[in-house]
């Protein structure tokens, strides 16, 4: 089969998982991750985690699809949306503990750099902790990923479009292109946010702070909105 057939599904895809990476409640979650830990580096290992989660999902469901012309039940959608409104009120909950523990390495002290960690004992005067702190598990990202994979648009975005393609090479493609799309939109969206929370907290770490807190209480409102939109739809 020649690959001209597939360019424009499969960068419709991509595009369309560049966009869907940035939906509301996709941002808002790894945002909380990012606040407690917003170095560049840690950033972009939560997006691609999350993308992974969200990714495996998607293939999963789709090539489900795909495979069986599987058609899944509304209300199924309800209950992966109820979770992840839970989800994200917890998120958001860990996310201002999280904050409590957020310092500044003053520059002097560290070259010409300011840079932003997370002691143990907020207050006192020590070494980083050798192991991570437990809000930041590195596999929180990629079940939140998960979690989202299986909820609301992705249906619409990915799985949806699947089920209508004339040839099995269309639609492995277009699932694939989407996943691709989806981790690098989210991992571009964690590094500019860790990078503007950097930036913002190197001035003052007040307002670092803030807009941690800020992003925490979005989650928990966000989490609640979803909550009520699938308790009110069932």
């Amino acid at each position: 089969m020649s690959l001209m057939p597939l360019l424009l599904p499969m960068g419709t895809a991509f595009v369309l998982g560049l966009i869907h990476a940035i939906d509301v409640d996709h941002a808002v979650a790894v945002s909380t991750f990012v606040a407690g830990r917003p170095a560049v580096r840690t950033a972009i290992g939560y997006g691609l985690r999350w993308g992974i989660g969200h990714s495996g999902a998607v293939l999963i469901a789709g090539s489900a699809a795909l495979a069986l012309g599987l058609r899944f039940d509304p209300r199924f959608d309800r209950w992966a949306e109820s979770a992840v409104g839970l989800m994200l009120i917890g998120l958001g909950i860990m996310a201002f503990r999280s904050l409590r523990n957020l310092h500044l390495h003053h520059p002097k002290a560290h070259g010409d750099h300011a840079h932003l960690y997370v002691h143990r004992e907020p207050g006192r005067d020590h070494p980083h902790p050798a192991s991570p702190q437990p809000y930041h598990h590195p596999r929180r990202p990629l079940l939140v990923g998960l979690m989202h994979g299986l909820a609301g648009t992705s249906g619409v975005l990915a799985i949806v479009p699947v089920t209508l393609v004339s040839t099995w090479q269309v639609g492995v493609g277009y699932l694939v292109a989407f996943s691709v799309g989806v981790t690098a939109g989210m991992m571009l969206f964690a590094l500019g946010l860790a990078e503007a929370l950097r930036r913002t907290s190197a001035r003052s770490l007040i307002w670092g702070r803030r807009a941690g807190q800020a992003i925490a209480l979005g989650s928990v409102v966000t989490g609640a909105v979803w909550l009520l939109n699938a308790v009110q739809s069932g």
